[in-house]
């Protein structure tokens, strides 16, 4: 089903710019020779005849030992997408001890990719899809002690949701953001003392970023029609902490893709802001890669970058939807999306340091682009996921496709890893 090297000359034959990155001497926000080829990895799963069958990478995660774990939907059997998660060794290759030659996959279930994952301290990894939330061993084999055979169903209030985040609390419960914030036993059960009956109500639906506190309070970022955001607190009982922001909420410049938290306390939303007194040819507005920091009260942090935030255009893009944020050991802030400027769409990148400011030692001062040729059809492209691994190196995971004449649309994973420094 799969190929984890390139087989067809569309997705063989590929060119990776980096803006700014022509010298000899790597650095910061560089490919990683280690890593696939010459960076990349992209594991193919051939032509396929129907758009909803298309391979999607939503989610990624680093274990302690650094193998990558991708979370995401692959070609199914009856032009669907099923759920599948995948594993990689160190140096990019699938690790044929995970599942099936290194990817694991759920059958039963078409038409809804993972969309979010989580690592137990015990190796099992949780992943979240639509309705349903699954539980591996570390072999990849479902776990039988949770929910029926490894998976969950979380019931038909879940349908077309698409959650974006999972956390496991130290007591082994897990939190799932989506529409609700809702919370399961270890054992796959709905925790009826959290909310009501399990779930709580997220401040302006769809959920995009989930964040545990210390003290077990619990954030979560959402959007509203794609162009504002939201920040909410919890208590760990499910109940809106009302000490937080203005009635438990904090609005955030443009969306609020992803959250952060900082040893200070503080914390961090990402996410894409519109500037439309940039109007192009067409009249249509640019967007760009947004971050702002706030104290643990919900207040913005007024001296971080300019007046608690910062806005990046990525040059040459027009657009940016932003799908990640991280912060590295070294306190710098990196966040990911996918650029676009029709019809090209490419892997982009921004990194900040601690106080908000673009990191010019970064890339291209302070923003990468990649981008993939595929032939004489220009390849579509989706970021969707950001992981940092132990020595800061930089893991971003997305998908890609590309019409091929008389066969379809040949589709993949990508999977990219960037230097630190």
């Amino acid at each position: 089903m799969f190929r984890s090297k390139v087989s067809r000359a569309s997705l063989f034959i590929f060119s990776v710019v980096l803006v700014g990155s022509q010298g000899a001497a790597a650095q910061a926000g560089h490919l990683d020779p280690t890593f696939g080829n010459g960076g990349v990895v992209t594991t193919d799963f051939g032509d396929q005849g129907q758009t909803n069958n298309m391979a999607t990478a939503n989610a990624v995660i680093i274990q302690p030992n650094g193998q990558i774990v991708v979370g995401g939907g692959i070609p199914g059997n009856n032009d669907f997408a099923i759920p599948a998660v995948a594993r990689y060794n160190t140096n990019g290759s699938l690790d044929t001890t995970f599942g099936t030659n290194g990817i694991t996959s759920i059958a039963s279930i078409e038409g809804v990719p993972i969309m979010a994952l989580a690592l137990q301290s015990d190796g099992k990894i949780v992943a979240v899809g639509e309705n349903f939330v699954a539980r591996y061993l570390s072999t990849g084999v479902l776990d039988s002690a949770f929910g029926t055979g490894g998976i969950a169903s979380l019931g038909t209030d879940f349908i077309g949701t698409s959650p974006q985040g999972v956390v496991i609390q130290p007591d082994g419960s897990i939190l799932v953001a989506d529409r609700y914030l809702l919370r399961l036993l270890s054992n796959g059960q709905f925790d009826t003392s959290f909310g009501i009956g399990g779930t709580a109500r997220t401040a302006g639906y769809p959920a995009t970023g989930l964040a545990l506190l210390p003290s077990g309070k619990i954030l979560v970022a959402s959007s509203f029609s794609g162009s504002s955001g939201f920040i909410s607190q919890y208590d760990s009982n499910g109940a809106l902490d009302t000490t937080f922001g203005i009635g438990g909420q904090v609005a955030s410049p443009g969306t609020a893709a992803g959250l952060a938290l900082l040893a200070t306390g503080e914390f961090l939303a990402g996410g894409t802001l519109a500037n439309n007194s940039t109007l192009p040819v067409g009249g249509f507005g640019s967007s760009g890669f947004a971050v702002s920091r706030y104290l643990a009260a919900g207040v913005t942090d007024g001296s971080f970058g300019t007046n608690g935030g910062t806005f990046t255009v990525v040059p040459g893009y027009q657009s940016i939807t932003t799908s990640g944020l991280a912060v590295q050991a070294s306190g710098d802030i990196v966040t990911v999306g996918t650029a676009s400027h029709s019809p090209q769409t490419a892997f982009s990148l921004a990194r900040y340091t601690p106080t908000g400011q673009l990191d010019t030692t970064f890339g291209n001062n302070g923003t990468v682009i990649t981008t993939f040729g595929g032939g004489v059809q220009t390849p579509s492209i989706g970021v969707n996921a950001l992981g940092i691994q132990s020595d800061g190196k930089i893991v971003a995971a997305g998908n890609y496709s590309v019409f091929v004449p008389y066969h379809g649309v040949d589709t993949a994973f990508k999977i990219i890893r960037y230097l630190n420094q």
